[in-house]
């Protein structure tokens, strides 16, 4: 029977060490951080100028597609019917072709955006792991994330935007 006491109790002596050390917690505001990297920001740019000639080149679609139909519905009534049905049939495939270019267009832009943003989002990620580490902190969460923050977390925003430079 002592011996089995002893034993337990020497089981629980590392778990009273270990609950007598306070954790301590840490919150960072991940998307105005992000948002205020000047990387970021030229990647916005750069999307947004790519966006632009996307555009120009939709518009200059939508032009050509107004200008044949305006032709078409000025001369139709006196068209022979295989002029008339070659005709519908050029404005359904440059309709068609205007629809594949927007979504050409929408999934290229999201790919840029993926590549150009993913290498920021890991150096903000590793500014918060280093920040994390530095200060002993058991956990950093994003408190954009949080339901509820009791007193015991720290904001550790500030810290993050230092070791990145931005203030």
């Amino acid at each position: 029977m002592k011996k089995t006491l002893l034993l337990s109790l020497f089981a629980i002596i590392p778990f009273l060490s270990i609950a007598q050390t306070q954790l301590k917690f840490a919150t960072v505001k991940l998307q105005e951080i992000f948002q205020s990297m000047p990387e970021t920001i030229e990647a916005n740019k750069t999307l947004e100028e790519l966006a632009q000639k996307y555009e120009e080149e939709n518009k200059k679609l939508k032009i050509e597609y107004e200008n044949k139909y305006t032709d078409y519905v000025r001369s139709r009534n006196g068209m022979p019917q295989n002029i008339r049905a070659r005709r519908e049939q050029e404005l359904l495939l440059i309709s068609q072709s205007i629809a594949d270019f927007r979504m050409v267009a929408q999934k290229d832009i999201e790919q840029q955006q993926e590549l150009l943003m993913l290498p920021i989002k890991a150096k903000l990620m590793d500014a918060v792991k280093s920040v994390g580490a530095e200060g002993g902190y058991a956990f950093v969460i994003d408190e954009a994330q949080m339901l509820y923050m009791g007193v015991d977390f720290e904001d550790i925003t500030i810290f993050v935007k230092a070791k990145l430079d931005i203030l």
